[in-house]
């Protein structure tokens, strides 16, 4: 069973709502769930989360993220080995405040942890529940790290021992173009800073520049209030050290998701995300395209602090990680 049909089923069990479902009361952020490529190597790269299409309203917003990224991959090819056998761990504190009306400012630091997959049982367990491909993962060692990259000779990272360091900075901005009830239009550009680096695998050494547009889209329904996202962009990457001569300079992201809310303090979240080769190795686990799913939620704890929750899942089979849960508690000051 795929989970895109799964996403499907979700959906189509919980459409029958009752009319409080058409607001929440509580002061949830909107929009799509933060989500992006975690593998160990696109994870590098500054390709933005999508954030929502409205700016903030509110002072500031104040976020910590953490995503767990289970790995098991390997293949070889045109010269280039990669084998990533553990997890990932990304920590990462965020700040948006409000610039001016309809124009806002953000920031998001970091943490990168590579370590010995804790979650292998359990990833195990959910591929067999659904019917996933494994990769013959059940057939490996439990807990270990082994991380290696190696291209046309150069070994760009080899590690076996656990690593902590800080990631790549990124600084983002967005302004509003239409902000009604029914729609809304924000622009937002973002900046990578290289403050990790290639060895540890926390940061490609290289500055990049994102721009994106974000749509949101509301359909009132007898029950309910139905949001769709939609969104896309172009990411340029300055010349990082990872395998340079094959690096992109130009990546394209996109977006498609759907929220439903199900009660005064609850969203479901079904979406997926893309993008483009960002190295061209022809190997297809060294960051070549990727297309992520997702189901989750958003949870309200009070009217100012809420809870993210997702599920990840590689839809392409290469590039993105096998597994990834995400976590964020974010609150609105």
């Amino acid at each position: 069973m795929r989970l895109s049909a799964l996403l499907i089923t979700i959906i189509c069990l919980h459409l029958p709502q009752p009319g409080w479902a058409q607001s929440s009361g509580y002061d949830l952020p909107g929009g799509p769930l933060r989500v992006r490529n975690v593998s160990p190597i696109v994870q590098l790269y500054g390709l933005p989360r999508m954030i929502g299409a409205r700016v903030l309203t509110g002072s500031k917003e104040i976020s910590f993220n953490l995503e767990a990224a289970n790995n098991f991959q390997s293949d070889n090819r045109q010269g280039t080995f990669a084998f990533f056998d553990g997890e990932s761990y990304l920590s990462s504190y965020r700040m948006r405040g409000l610039w001016q009306e309809g124009l806002e400012w953000g920031v998001e630091i970091p943490h990168v942890v590579h370590t010995g997959g804790g979650l292998d049982g359990l990833v195990d367990e959910f591929h067999e529940l659904f019917g996933l491909p494994d990769g013959e993962r059940s057939l490996a060692s439990r807990g270990r790290l082994d991380y290696l990259l190696r291209s046309r000779g150069v070994v760009y990272a080899d590690f076996s021992d656990s690593r902590r360091a800080l990631g790549d900075v990124r600084g983002f901005v967005g302004y509003q173009l239409i902000n009604t009830e029914r729609d809304a239009l924000a622009i937002r550009g973002q900046i990578k800073l290289p403050t990790g680096n290639v060895g540890d695998l926390s940061g490609s050494e290289g500055t990049d520049i994102s721009i994106w547009g974000e749509y949101e889209y509301s359909l009132p329904l007898s029950n309910f209030n139905l949001r769709f996202s939609l969104a896309g962009g172009l990411s340029f990457l300055g010349e990082g050290e990872l395998i340079p001569e094959d690096q992109e300079s130009w990546v394209s992201i996109g977006h498609v998701g759907i929220q439903l809310p199900l009660h005064p303090r609850f969203e479901l979240h079904a979406q997926l995300d893309a993008h483009s080769n960002v190295l061209r190795t022809g190997n297809p686990l060294v960051a070549d395209g990727g297309v992520l799913g997702t189901i989750g939620g958003r949870v309200g704890l009070t009217r100012t602090l809420w809870l993210d929750f997702a599920l990840i899942e590689d839809l392409d089979n290469k590039s993105a990680s096998d597994i990834v849960f995400q976590i964020m508690l974010g609150t609105r000051l």
